[in-house]
């Protein structure tokens, strides 16, 4: 069921759903709680998983025209405080991870285990921010469909695109109804946000990368080096791409209750 929690920057849109250690799930860029609805519901079985809109998307509507990684995280954390969660198990899928990377720098006393899930420490490179703003001028002159219809087949291995055909084309319509607002938000917080593989190489938990070895927008060897360099427990997903709560939910789901219940 949808809850609302009012904060200065937005109305926060959450689900809460299960008993058991607490997992907060963060959503990417262009997603929303229904991204992950099938992944949270099946993890409820055995975990209280709280769902989020980050503010700008689903329908955590922003009250003013920006919003930053660190103010989302806050955001999570104004959220904890109001259901009362003292510690969590922090999942954090691609854009969700610079938030819970943001999470764990500001608020490291309330973690238990921390999990970047198809995500990275890494600042944006100057190609990288080029792109994103390349995307900020395709929203702004009322191509934000283009921009979703392109990006959401490409978070699929090559070779799931058929098979997720479906899946793909839901996922394609969330991330057109992302406001405007939203995106733009969303684009220049990341291209924003600092290199925090300090925070995560210093992060004295359980803490796991979990890896997409087909995955389109973070290199395997790239990904590799990362969970090496920061003493994270790498998780391979030999056949998925940067969706592997779908492409390989099974296995994620397997590896997440191991995190959680290793704490």
């Amino acid at each position: 069921m949808d809850q609302y929690l009012e904060l200065e920057n937005c109305r926060l849109r959450f689900r809460d759903n299960g008993k058991g250690n607490t997992v907060v799930l963060l959503h990417g860029y262009l997603e929303s709680v229904e991204t992950f609805e099938t992944f949270a519901n099946d993890l409820s079985r055995l975990a209280r998983v709280i769902t989020v809109d980050l503010p700008g998307h689903g329908s955590s509507e922003l009250k003013s025209d920006s919003c930053s990684i660190d103010q989302m995280a806050e955001a999570v954390n104004q959220l904890a405080e109001h259901l009362n969660l003292e510690r969590i198990n922090i999942i954090g899928h691609s854009m969700g991870g610079y938030v819970a990377l943001a999470y764990a720098d500001l608020f490291t006393e309330k973690l238990e285990s921390f999990c970047l899930f198809h995500s990275s420490p890494n600042p944006d490179t100057e190609e990288k921010k080029a792109n994103r703003q390349k995307e900020i001028e395709l929203v702004k002159k009322g191509k934000k469909e283009l921009i979703c219809k392109t990006s959401i087949p490409n978070t699929f291995s090559n070779s799931n695109l058929k098979k997720f055909a479906h899946e793909i084309e839901r996922i394609t319509k969330i991330a057109c109804n992302t406001s405007d607002v939203g995106i733009i938000a969303a684009l220049e917080a990341m291209m924003n946000r600092p290199d925090r593989n300090h925070v995560v190489k210093e992060l004295d938990m359980p803490k796991v990368s979990i890896i997409g070895k087909m995955d389109n927008f973070i290199p395997f060897q790239v990904a590799g080096q990362i969970a090496k360099e920061n003493h994270l427990t790498p998780f391979v997903l030999q056949t998925s791409g940067h969706m592997g709560f779908i492409e390989q939910r099974q296995e994620c789901l397997r590896e997440i209750f191991r995190i959680i219940y290793e704490c």
